[in-house]
This record gives structure tokens, sequence and C-alpha cells, in this order.
């Protein structure tokens, strides 16, 4: 288990919660175990009483785990985290590629994505089509090698055709769309050839809205993510691993 002794990362509060998620996360403390005691927690990590049961009752709120008479705090089973909350969304990306759920992001983005596209062709205003604009502008203005550039370019295209979709539901995806771009570039590591050769489908998406082509849309965007998705399952063969498993 990683001491936590560093400061300047926010407070211990902060500290504890991303350690004892990450340990969750990747798999150190498994679901079905329990968490190590309070006491042992205290002096392995250095924090306060206080500090320790706040992070377990955020943790906790999260889905991550829960307190159960007689037994101890136990990590809960996959299917209970809440998958979508900022703060895993974050964490998940200081660890090592997880193949199963980038293939859940890409396969929610495959869903929501595309039909994201079509209403935004029926309902973009001026400011939808400026935010698009401006936003693919900056993808054509980065260079190949500013993955992060790249990345943030994309994760605004991408955002501002979920906010033109005038649904807000689709709206709050927006924060999977970064994680999932970030998380899947970093398991490709072709981040800027993908970009590359997507790059004119992009501007495809974006004149199909601004021309009120729904279908033509729907379709593109469709194409964009499958890429997305080929690449990573091309990722996943050549380190042999599986992302037919399930959450």
């Amino acid at each position: 288990m990683a001491e936590v002794k560093q400061r300047g990362q926010g407070g211990p509060r902060e500290i504890v919660t991303s350690t004892l998620a990450r340990m969750i996360l990747s798999g150190e403390i498994a679901p079905g175990e329990r968490l190590p005691t309070e006491d042992a927690l205290r002096q392995k990590m250095d924090v306060s009483r206080t500090a320790l049961r706040e992070s377990v009752r955020m943790l906790a709120g999260k889905g991550l785990i829960e307190s159960r008479p007689r037994i101890g705090t136990v990590v809960l089973p996959a299917t209970r985290w809440n998958h979508l909350d900022g703060d895993i969304l974050a964490w998940r990306e200081t660890l090592p590629p997880d193949l199963v759920f980038i293939r859940s992001l890409t396969e929610a983005r495959q869903v929501i994505e595309p039909a994201a596209a079509e209403m935004a062709a029926q309902r973009a205003d001026g400011s939808d089509l400026g935010r698009m604009q401006e936003a693919y502008q900056r993808m054509s203005a980065a260079r190949d090698d500013d993955i992060d550039a790249i990345v943030a370019a994309d994760e605004a295209f991408h955002f501002a055709i979920l906010l033109a979709s005038k649904n807000e539901i689709f709206a709050n995806f927006g924060t999977v769309i970064g994680a999932a771009l970030r998380m899947s570039f970093r398991m490709t590591t072709q981040a800027s050839e993908n970009f590359a050769d997507s790059l004119h489908t992009h501007g495809d998406v974006l004149e199909a809205i601004r021309m009120r082509e729904s279908e033509t849309a729907r379709r593109l965007m469709a194409g964009l993510i499958g890429v997305a998705a080929r690449d990573l399952g091309r990722a996943a063969s050549q380190r042999g691993q599986d992302t037919a498993g399930a959450l």
C-alpha cells in the first residue's frame, strides 16, 4: 500500500481519498475485500481519524465501498460503482489503462454521439456553430506531436456538439467524452496518426450540422467513433488482452 506522505496535492482528506480510490480501481483491494482497519490506515497514511472517516464517506457516496456491521468496510462490486463520476474518471486516468472500461466508454459514445450530432443538425444555433468552428480550427492548428492540444481541441469539438443537441442529459456526458479520448489515446499510442486521419471527417461533421443534414451528421459521427473502437480493439489484440468482458 502506498504511504500518504506527500503534501501540496490537496488537503489530507483529498490525498487519502484519491489514494484509497486508486487502490480500489486498480484492483489492489478487490471487490469483496475489506479495507484495512481504521487504525492501520491512520498509521500507514499518517492522517487524522477525521480525514480518514471523511474519505471513507466520500468513497461510499461514489459506490466504491460500504460499511457493514461486524464486518468492516468492504469494496463493492464494480457494478455498484458510479463510473461516470468526475472524480472516479480522473482517478482512472492516473492508472494503467483499463481496457474493459475504455471499451465501455467507447460503446457509450457510439450510442450517444451520433444521436447528438443528428439533433445538433436540427437544433444548433449560431453560438453552437461558433463553438464547433473554433474547436475545429484549434484541431487543425494543433501540431501532430502535441497530444495535449489534440485531445483538448477534440474534446471541445465533441462537447460543442453535445451542447448543440439541446439535450441536457447529453450535455452532462461531456466529462465522459474527455476521459474517453484521453484514455483511448493513451491506450492506442497512435493519437497523432489517428487524429490526422480523422480531421477531415470532423470537418465534414461540422459542415453537415451547419447545413442541417441530420442523417449525414449521424452517419459521419458514427464513423468517427467506429474508428476509435477499431483502434482500441487493435491495441488490445497487440497486447494480447480481451475487451469483451463486462463491467
